[in-house]
């Protein structure tokens, strides 16, 4: 219950934030559950907070938490990003997470962009490496994304994110392939969004893989984001939180 708790301040907090003198432009609460295979939902928050450094420059803080059979998963992640020229917004990222209960921490560095395809449509990238605790683990890491808008209140996304792990504990590749719908109405502060995942992992210590549905709403205060398709905010990545859930690491 306590990152239902957590949402719940920041989501009261945030119009404040939003309007207040500290650069910050807008922020982004989201309450959900995702469902696995065996049909159990398993809820989870996050926040997305937005702070404008200077016109070409922003920080973008993360915060999720998400239940799963084996703990609850803590995400604690930022983004220092340029904005040069429209439809170009690129920059470095880090974070930190952990399972509740388990003494089990890892955290992951790297660099991201996302680049305008079209009016509607945008292409986000990055690339890191990562370690945990857990038996002196470390990994490296890659994802994609393409997101296109159907219409002024409807998005779908589809991406792909890989992970690498070669030590002689573990050994395997984990694979998360998603497709995203988000639906707001044109001007409405709040939207929905429903999305599949399927997480697989090959190699020596593979693993079956396994189909997740989330379902959950949205809300915004400020200006998150923008119109232009590379404004919107960076994607929460955590290539280690599906062997989490799984309890394959």
């Amino acid at each position: 219950m306590k990152y239902g708790i957590l949402g719940l301040a920041l989501l009261a907090a945030s119009p404040a934030l939003a309007q207040s003198s500290l650069g910050i432009t807008g922020a982004e609460v989201s309450f959900g559950a995702t469902q696995d295979e065996a049909g159990t939902p398993q809820p989870e928050v996050r926040t997305i907070l937005d702070v404008a450094i200077t016109s070409a420059h922003g920080l973008q803080g993360d915060l999720s938490f998400a239940d799963t059979e084996n703990g609850v998963i803590g995400n604690l992640g930022a983004h220092l990003y340029m904005q040069p020229r429209p439809g170009q917004k690129y920059g470095l990222f880090a974070t930190l997470s952990d399972v509740d209960g388990r003494s089990m921490l890892w955290a992951s560095i790297g660099a991201e962009g996302i680049i305008a395809l079209s009016d509607t449509t945008s292409m986000e990238g990055r690339v890191g490496l990562g370690a945990a605790d857990a038996e002196g683990l470390d990994f490296i890491f890659a994802g994609i994304a393409v997101a296109h808008d159907l219409s002024p209140s409807l998005q779908i996304e589809a991406s792909l994110n890989v992970a690498d792990f070669d030590e002689a504990a573990f050994r395997a590749t984990a694979y998360d392939v998603g497709l995203t719908a988000r639906y707001s109405p044109e001007g409405a502060p709040w939207g929905t969004y429903a999305s599949l995942t399927h997480s697989g992992l090959t190699g020596r210590d593979g693993a079956s893989g396994e189909t997740r549905l989330g379902l959950g709403v949205t809300i915004n205060f400020g200006q998150m984001g923008g119109s232009a398709p590379a404004t919107r905010p960076f994607r929460m990545n955590d290539p280690v939180a599906a062997l989490a859930r799984r309890g394959l690491w």
